[in-house]
């Protein structure tokens, strides 16, 4: 790939504004706040877009820091490059309310679509991040109290791993472990709490339980107790069949001798009146035949006789009346007995056998409602057992999290021993080459520790200059662009030689100028232009 062209419609200070480019290496010179860093956004917002932050992070974004100084409403530009032997034309409007992107082949029309990927497909994959990681070198800046070595570890560290410097694989593998760390909890989350509802489900199994064998004991009690009353009205049915006969017996002495007593003196009444009637019709039959003689005279006798009819009739006439009186007395005198005994016995024992058995009833249905319960409970506690949807997604996340674990430091491991060993040969032809074969090794090992090789002797990198770490930095990045870019992209420096003295940069710069790419170089010194007069 090769730009032929920038026109800057509206971006940051320029307003347009026509760069043409040429193959090989250009430079842009110019002193501070000349507008190179604005060059350079520029290009890479016509490659990847310009985003606008959000929130505060909008306030220093890269979208606010080059925003048109004047007529902010158009923001745009284009960009004329070649790729593949066909010339295309990328627009882009960069505006929040117009923001638009247009890529159209010039040799035969063709319009291609970037949200498609076509203008990615171009790049050969390149992304913003892997741009800025490799062919946009700036300088190596440490951050504040922390030595270049270091910050040139750190940035080894991604490449030697990924073949990123913005995929952090430790970063990956440690989100990994506490993702998966916070899925168990999770998971040991609600596991205790299931645990709480199963202890609850089993304290209500040992009430339901304990009122269970309440019930049960009552029900023995009450069973007790019921056999007994049941012997009781037994043998109360057997004295009352006993007396009720006793009282018939009873009954017929009373009807045999209670009225045979009286009728006894009515008989007596009724013999005593029979003699008298006798004795009265024989002194009418006497006083007949005597009527005419002395002192006994018909009239005395007849008198007499008359008084002893009289007797004699009343006599029987009062002895059948009592006679009758004592027959109806016998049989009136049983009756009170045999009502008493039904009125105040059987109800009382039929009541309290009721009692019991209404009693046993409620118990026992009770006792029921507590069975069903029970085998309701048991079976919460077997569905608590077993896991839940929720519960078993989680554990599934786990297991998932932690096989990408493995198959991350798997992956660590091939490419320590597969991209890792090709960078470090790459890196290490291109360091020997710009140090004119000072240094003719880099290793970078699986302590992400660097070492440099002089005339055959280990060199730690962390105690080599400023320059030479530069130029590490440089070989790396010149190694990974190789390794990682199919059609070879443009390199673009931003004040990148700042640490380089001249022969360094005389070597770098004579590199540079043998790869077949286009390099652009922005820089507020002359001496890069003057070097590579003498060396071109």
């Amino acid at each position: 790939m090769v730009i032929k062209e920038l026109y800057i419609k509206n971006f940051g200070k320029f307003s347009n504004r026509q760069f043409l480019l040429k193959d090989g290496i250009q430079i842009f010179y110019g002193e501070n706040e000349y507008g190179k860093s604005t060059i350079y956004a520029f290009i890479k917002a016509m490659l990847f877009g310009l985003e606008r932050g959000r929130g505060r992070a909008a306030q220093n974004d890269e979208f606010s820091r080059y925003e048109p100084w004047e007529n902010p409403n158009y923001y745009a530009g284009v960009m004329r490059f070649t790729s593949g032997g066909k010339t295309f034309r990328l627009e882009r409007s960069f505006d929040r309310y117009t923001k638009s992107a247009l890529l159209i082949c010039e040799d035969d029309g063709e319009e291609l679509s970037i949200e498609d990927g076509d203008l990615e497909m171009l790049l050969g994959g390149m992304t913003k991040e892997s741009f800025e990681n490799t062919i946009a070198v700036g300088q190596l800046l440490a951050r504040p109290g922390q030595e270049l070595a270091e910050e040139l570890k750190n940035y080894a560290a991604n490449y030697y791993e990924t073949g990123s410097s913005t995929v952090d694989l430790g970063g990956a593998l440690e989100t990994l472990q506490n993702r998966r760390k916070s899925v168990e909890q999770e998971i040991k989350g609600l596991i205790d709490r299931q645990e709480e509802k199963k202890e609850i489900v089993r304290q209500e199994c040992r009430y339901v339980t304990n009122d269970a064998q309440r019930l049960q004991t009552e029900l023995e009690v009450n069973q007790e107790k019921l056999q007994k009353l049941r012997l009781v009205q037994k043998e109360e049915s057997q004295d009352k069949k006993a007396e009720d006969v006793e009282n018939i017996r009873g009954r017929n002495v009373v009807e045999e001798a209670g009225p045979g007593a009286d009728t006894d003196n009515a008989k007596s009444w009724i013999a005593l009146g029979g003699l008298g009637i006798a004795a009265g019709i024989a002194g009418r039959i006497w006083s007949a035949f005597t009527s005419s003689q002395g002192v006994f005279s018909g009239g005395a006798i007849s008198v007499l006789a008359w008084i002893f009819l009289g007797i004699g009739i009343l006599l029987v006439c009062l002895g059948g009346i009592k006679w009758l009186r004592g027959r109806r007395d016998g049989r009136k005198y049983q009756e009170p007995v045999q009502e008493k005994t039904v009125v105040e016995l059987r109800p009382q024992t039929r009541t309290e056998l009721q009692r019991l058995e209404w009693e046993n009833d409620r118990i026992k249905a009770e006792f029921k409602e507590k069975q069903i319960r029970f085998q309701n409970l048991q079976e919460q506690l077997s569905e608590l057992d077993m896991p839940g949807g929720k519960l078993k997604s989680l554990r599934t996340s786990a297991q998932a999290l932690k096989l990408a674990e493995e198959k991350l430091l798997e992956a660590s491991r091939n490419m320590t021993q597969g991209f890792g060993k090709l960078l470090n040969k790459k890196a290490s032809h291109i360091l020997e080459q710009i140090t004119q074969g000072r240094y003719t090794k880099l290793l970078v090992d699986e302590q992400l520790n660097m070492t440099l090789f002089e005339d055959g002797r280990r060199i730690p990198i962390d105690r080599v200059s400023c320059g030479t770490i530069e130029q590490v930095y440089f070989a790396l990045r010149m190694a990974a662009a190789e390794m990682l870019c199919e059609d070879p992209l443009p390199i673009i420096f931003d004040d990148a030689f700042a640490f380089y003295d001249e022969k360094r940069l005389k070597s770098t710069l004579k590199w540079l100028s043998e790869q077949q790419r286009q390099v652009i170089i922005f820089t507020c010194q002359k001496r890069e232009q003057e070097i590579l007069s003498r060396i071109v």
